[in-house]
């Protein structure tokens, strides 16, 4: 198709265009449609050449018809051909009502159309102001919450963990706020430069927190810290963005390391591991207790960080963690503490053990655990070695063996038996201290003197059943129920598992391991006229609306009054007349049995001949002593490890009792009991029982671990 083809089509359309509207228009005159036809012709333009005729009628030089050209695609001419032809347009006669109606319609479907999409954009912005689905995707499905969320903002307000008070409400643990360093690292902008400036003032490595300043997505990251008051300062100073300050509860100890072992540690710095602050000790038992519900403060923040002005700021207070007071006597502790440690100093032994209490209650008024250094150094232990350590507890041990049979009512004080120096049990030869021809001992002779020999006759009368079930009725073999973390329950082999010479070793000390604890209850129940009470070391708690008693402890009768009162007035022979003549306390009845026994090596031994020899062929000792003083309410246990200047508990550890019951006597201000009738009614000692001066460690080269 030539240019000047596609010119005249286009004049054409112009032309049928201008006729439709000129009949449209309102002539005068003019009456009906067909009038319209009569209308006086337009005149022609100069010549141009006019497409072939279109329909029957004759077409007018300009005016046409009322119709409505619809002019089909010319087809383009052939390029083969050169040809070109220009059909003329088909005419479809149209009524001016029907156009009119079509246009009506049209308009319609356009207000429609429009109608349609407000009314979707109406729905779709109550979506997102009303339910907040604009945001919908696999990720977020509540745009409004999403919104809210990336504007909302929380600050964890720290609790304040409990307090730990002695018995009189001095303060042996507290936690105090110091403030540390925090950052988020969505708003630090030049993380090294901040790294670096922050570095070495908080003396902390460059590298790590440049770690924790670009930690992924993290809004929170703790710096540095607690700080001293002129370390916070410099931070200050610094005005960093991101950075800020928090406040952290950092547990502090008055009086230092005193009661360590018994207290425990937090971890440092008020750090949390595992979900607790608790380290060791009480700290660690009852840190669920103590930590208390942390608070938070939610407010909204802007992009930058900076908290929106005029919006809500919510508060949830804090709960401060519950005080606990325990039944520890600050000034008794510190006495405790330092006649030990004097007393590991002074013997060059390897650690030292206390235990003061109340036998009517339970309650623990002291309780000690100190070691010495390669140096010679003597401190606490963070460790409490009473209610953890095991070792055997020797002839200590010997009182719950005649307690048993007396109990029975197989031997009384006075009973007299035939007690040669040495006796056979399986395949092992036991021995007293002292080479002695056969006597004729009372049982308060054997029970003073310290025989192992005449503890062994009464223990056979008395049977293996009978021996186990008294050891464990005096409670070895399972924990005292003190609430001590990791408490022992000490060691006591099945009767099926005892050896042919067990019936020697243990009625005397040997084969089982006990706990100081364990042992000092055990004594607790005779000075208890035969009733043992469950140690403790929680008196009250206090979670802010005033302090509360703990539970009273669990009692349970272990003999009867009759055979407590007989064996109290007994063991106050041993100290009057015996190896325990070290712990006596002028004026005072004071009942109690000195003990030495071997320490066994860890296995595999050195010696497979004795288990209680080390490398060099030495062996090593557990020297002590425990008792109470009658009619005080007041029982101590003291033991000696490996001490150099003796192995006998009547000489390391019995002068450490009597220092320690003084005090007690003194600060609880108790007079001097007048003589019980328990001691009036034992005999008094033989005389070749006085004649016997010396312990007996035990000659048996087997034990609970071998």
């Amino acid at each position: 198709m030539s240019g000047r083809d596609g010119f005249d089509d286009h004049l054409d359309h112009f032309d049928d265009l201008d006729e439709f509207f000129n009949r449209r228009a309102p002539q005068p005159g003019r009456s009906s449609a067909r009038s319209r036809s009569k209308a006086p012709a337009r005149s022609k333009a100069p010549a141009r050449s006019k497409p072939p005729a279109r329909s029957k009628a004759p077409a007018p030089a300009r005016r046409m018809a009322p119709v409505l050209a619809v002019r089909p695609p010319r087809p383009r001419p052939s390029r083969r051909s050169g040809a070109s032809s220009r059909p003329g347009p088909a005419t479809v006669p149209l009524d001016a009502d029907l156009a009119v109606r079509r246009t009506r319609l049209r308009l319609a479907g356009f207000v429609v159309a429009v109608l349609l999409v407000g009314a979707g954009i109406s729905v779709r912005l109550a979506d997102v102001q009303l339910g907040g689905g604009a945001c919908r995707t696999e990720s977020v499905t509540d745009c409004r919450s999403y919104g809210a969320g990336q504007r909302r903002a929380f600050r964890e307000i720290p609790a304040a963990r409990g307090a730990i008070y002695d018995r009189n409400g001095n303060a042996l643990a507290l936690s105090v706020p110091q403030p540390i360093v925090v950052a988020d690292p969505t708003i630090v902008g030049d993380a090294a430069a901040v790294a670096s400036a922050l570095a070495p003032v908080v003396d902390v490595d460059r590298a790590t927190l440049l770690e924790r300043l670009t930690t992924p997505g993290s809004r929170y990251e703790y710096l540095a810290g607690p700080l001293a008051p002129e370390v916070e300062a410099e931070v200050r100073e610094l005005d960093l963005v991101g950075i800020s300050f928090e406040d952290r509860s950092v547990r502090t100890y008055p009086s230092d390391d005193l009661a360590r072992s018994v207290l425990g540690r937090t971890y440092g710095d008020g750090a949390v591991v595992d979900g607790r602050q608790g380290h060791l000790g009480l700290e660690l038992a009852h840190d669920d207790v103590l930590e208390g519900t942390p608070g938070k403060l939610s407010f909204e923040r802007d992009p930058d960080g900076g908290t929106i002005a005029g919006t809500r700021e919510h508060l949830e207070p804090a709960e401060p963690g519950t005080d606990l007071y325990l039944t520890l006597d600050q000034s008794l502790q510190h006495a405790a503490e330092r006649a030990v440690s004097e007393q590991v100093a002074a013997t060059g032994a390897e650690q030292g053990m206390a235990v003061i209490s109340r036998p009517s209650t339970g309650e623990i008024l002291a309780m000690v655990s100190v070691e010495a250094d390669d140096e010679g150094n003597v401190r606490n232990s963070g460790v409490n070695h009473t209610a953890y350590s095991m070792f055997e507890p020797g002839s200590v041990n010997k009182m719950i063996t005649i307690a048993g049979a007396m109990e029975e009512g197989i031997v009384g004080p006075d009973t007299v038996s035939q007690v040669p120096y040495s006796l056979p049990v399986g395949d092992h030869l036991f021995k007293d201290h002292d080479p002695h021809p056969t006597q004729a001992w009372s049982t308060t002779d054997v029970l003073v003197t310290s025989s192992n020999v005449g503890t062994i006759q009464i223990a056979k009368r008395l049977g293996e059943e009978g021996v186990d079930r008294y050891l464990r009725a005096f409670g070895f073999g399972s924990s005292t129920g003190s609430g001590l973390p990791n408490e022992s329950a000490g060691l006591m082999l099945p009767l099926d598992q005892w050896s042919g010479t067990s019936m020697g070793s243990i009625p005397i000390g040997q084969g089982i391991s006990v706990t100081a604890l364990q042992m000092l209850s055990a004594y607790n129940a005779i000075a208890n006229d035969g009733v043992l009470v469950t140690p403790k070391v929680i008196a009250a708690t206090d979670s802010g609306d005033g302090r509360r008693a703990a539970d009273a402890s669990d009692r349970r009768r272990v003999v009867s009054v009759e055979t407590a009162r007989a064996m109290s007035g007994m063991l106050q022979k041993v100290v009057s007349d015996g190896t325990g003549a070290n712990a006596a306390v002028p004026g005072y009845a004071v009942a109690g049995k000195t003990g030495t026994a071997r320490i066994p090596q860890e296995a595999p031994f050195p010696d497979p001949t004795d288990a209680y020899k080390d490398a060099a062929g030495k062996r090593h000792y557990e020297s002590g002593f425990v008792g109470f003083v009658a009619g005080a309410d007041v029982s101590i246990i003291v033991t000696i490890r490996d001490a150099q200047t003796s192995i006998f508990g009547g000489e390391v550890a019995a002068p450490v009792f009597a220092q320690l019951a003084s005090r007690v006597l003194i600060s609880e201000r108790i007079p001097p009991a007048s003589l019980s009738e328990a001691e009036a009614a034992v005999p008094d000692l033989s005389p070749t029982a006085r004649a016997v001066d010396g312990e007996d460690p035990g000659l048996v080269t087997q034990t609970t671990q071998g």
